[in-house]
C-alpha cells in the first residue's frame, strides 16, 4: 500500500547520484525506478585486469560530513569503513620541485603550509553546510555560511587570484592550483573556493576499506532495502512531460508521476526536445589500470603538474591535445592506476597513441621508474570516447564549466527544469567529486520535499 502523498518516480541514470538520490526517495514513501542504460555505478564500476580487480572514477572521499549527512537522513549507520589514505593528498611534482600534500612539519614550507591552512580553517565547516543545503537566500543557514566562506574568499574571485594574493612560494602556490581542476579547468578560470580544498581536506582523505567500489554496492543495497527498482540496460530515450511519459529504446514507453534526471543537462534538454545549453566543456581525462608484476616503488598517490597549468586551460578551450597535462598516480601493492587529463573531445585514444607514448614517459621519468608500464602483465584503458559513451558531450567529466563567479555552492543551479522533471548529478552540481554528488542528492530531495513534489 503506498504512502498517502505518495508518487511514482522515474529516475533517469543509475550512476551515484541517481542512486543516492532513489534511496532518500522511496525512504519517504516514493515509488522510485532507475533507469540505466548500461550498469549502474556510471563512472564508477569494477574492472577486471589480469588477476586484479579496479575500481574506476572517483577515487578518494573527501568532506565525511557530507555522507554523514546522508546516512543521517536515511536513517543507517555507517557500513563503508572508511581508512585514512596514507599520504593524504600525495607528493605533487610541480615545475619548482616536489611538494606533499599535507606539507609535514619540519618541510621548508611548512610554515607558508600552516598559514594557508589558517587562512581557510573558518570555511571548513561552511563548505558542508554548502554542499548540503538548498542554494536559497531566505534560508538563515545558507547565508550564514556562505557569509562565512564569502570572508575567507574575499575580493578573489578566481583560485589563482586566491592563491596570488596568500604570496606563497612557487612550489607551493602550484601544487595548491591545480585543484581547480577538481572542477574541470584551470585556476585562472576555476573558482577561489576551490583554492581552499587541499587546506580543508589534505587532513581527512579516506577510501573504504573494501575499495571505492563498496560505496556502489552500499547505495545499491540501500535502494533495494528501500524498495527501489533498477532497470539496468534500459536507456530513455524521450521525455514527454505532457503526458508524463519516457519513451525507452525499442519504442516500449513507461510513465511516471516525476522524473529526476541524473543525466548530463545537455542530454536531459535533447530529451525534452528543447535547445542544448551551450558553453565551454570541463576536462575529459585518459585513464589506464596496470597490473604490475610486484607493488611499485611508489608512494600512494603521486600528482604530476604541466610546466603551465593556464597552457593546459588553453588547450581545453581551443580544445586540442596539450604539450604537457595533470596526471594523477595510484599505488596500491601491485595496482597501478594512471589518469592523463584530456580535453573533452570524445577522441578513442590507446597506449599506442603518440601524446599517450610521451605524456607516460614523462610520468616514468618524473617518477624515476623506467619501464613501469611495459612491465605490466596487462593493461586497460578508458578513453574520452568512453566517458562520451556514458552520456556526456565529449566525455566532459564535469559537464559544462560556468564562470568562476557562479561556481560551487553559489552557483544558481536549474534543479527543476520543468513542473515533473527535476535535475540532479555532477553536470548540474559540479565539482568536488563524491561529496558533491551526495550532497546534490540531498539537496534535489530537501527541495522535493518541500514543494510536496
Amino acid at each position: 500500500m503506498r504512502t498517502p502523498g505518495a508518487r511514482s518516480i522515474g529516475v533517469l541514470g543509475g550512476g551515484l547520484a541517481g542512486l543516492a538520490l532513489a534511496a532518500l526517495l522511496a525512504r519517504r514513501g516514493h515509488a522510485v525506478t532507475v533507469y540505466e542504460a548500461g550498469t549502474p555505478g556510471g563512472k564508477l564500476r569494477r574492472l577486471p585486469v589480469a588477476d586484479l580487480i579496479f575500481d574506476t572514477g572517483p577515487s578518494l572521499f573527501t568532506f565525511p560530513g557530507v555522507w554523514r549527512a546522508y546516512l543521517e537522513r536515511l536513517g543507517r549507520s555507517d557500513p563503508l569503513d572508511l581508512r585514512p589514505l596514507p599520504g593524504g593528498l600525495g607528493v605533487h611534482h610541480t615545475p619548482h620541485g616536489p611538494v606533499p600534500l599535507p606539507v609535514p612539519p619540519g618541510h621548508p614550507l611548512y610554515p607558508h603550509w600552516a598559514r594557508y591552512v589558517r587562512a581557510a580553517a573558518p570555511a571548513r565547516d561552511a563548505i558542508t553546510d554548502l554542499l548540503t543545503r538548498p542554494p536559497r537566500l531566505t534560508d538563515p543557514q545558507f547565508v550564514t555560511a556562505s557569509a562565512r566562506l564569502g570572508r575567507v574568499l574575499g575580493p578573489h574571485v578566481s583560485a589563482h587570484a586566491y592563491l596570488r594574493a596568500l604570496r606563497l612560494p612557487p612550489a607551493l602556490h602550484a601544487a595548491l592550483a591545480t585543484h581547480a581542476l577538481n572542477a574541470g579547468v584551470g585556476p585562472r578560470s576555476g573558482s577561489a573556493l576551490y583554492a581552499l580544498l587541499p587546506a580543508l581536506i589534505a587532513h581527512d582523505v579516506a577510501r573504504p576499506a573494501a575499495g571505492m567500489g563498496a560505496l556502489l554496492d552500499t547505495l545499491l543495497r540501500f535502494g533495494a532495502e528501500a524498495g527501489v527498482q533498477v532497470r539496468s540496460g534500459t536507456p530513455v530515450e524521450r521525455l514527454d512531460v505532457r503526458r508524463a511519459e519516457a519513451t525507452l529504446h525499442g519504442g516500449a514507453t513507461v510513465r511516471h508521476d516525476l522524473f529526476v534526471s541524473t543525466l548530463d543537462p545537455g542530454v536531459t534538454a535533447r530529451l525534452l526536445g528543447r535547445p542544448e545549453p551551450r558553453g565551454q566543456r570541463s576536462v575529459s581525462g585518459l585513464a589506464i589500470y596496470a597490473a604490475l608484476p610486484v607493488p611499485a616503488p611508489l608512494p600512494p598517490t603521486s600528482v604530476l603538474l604541466p610546466d603551465d597549468l593556464d597552457a593546459l586551460d588553453d588547450a581545453r578551450r581551443i580544445p586540442a591535445l596539450p604539450a604537457g597535462t595533470m596526471t594523477l598516480v595510484h599505488a596500491d601493492g601491485r595496482q597501478l592506476s594512471v589518469l592523463l587529463t584530456a580535453p573533452a573531445t570524445g577522441l578513442d585514444m590507446d597506449l599506442t597513441h603518440p601524446w599517450v607514448q610521451g605524456q607516460l614517459a614523462r610520468v616514468e621519468r618524473t617518477l624515476g621508474q623506467p619501464g613501469l608500464l611495459a612491465s605490466a602483465q596487462a593493461t586497460a584503458v578508458l578513453s574520452p570516447a568512453d566517458y562520451a559513451r556514458l552520456g556526456t558531450p565529449g566525455g566532459a567529466i564535469y559537464g559544462l564549466t560556468p564562470p568562476a563567479w557562479r561556481a560551487g555552492p553559489f552557483h544558481p543551479t536549474p534543479y527543476r527544469p520543468h513542473a515533473r522533471v527535476w535535475q540532479a548529478g555532477s553536470g548540474v552540481h559540479p565539482g568536488g567529486g563524491i561529496p558533491a554528488v551526495l550532497g546534490g542528492a540531498l539537496i534535489v530531495d530537501t527541495l522535493m520535499a518541500r514543494s510536496r513534489l
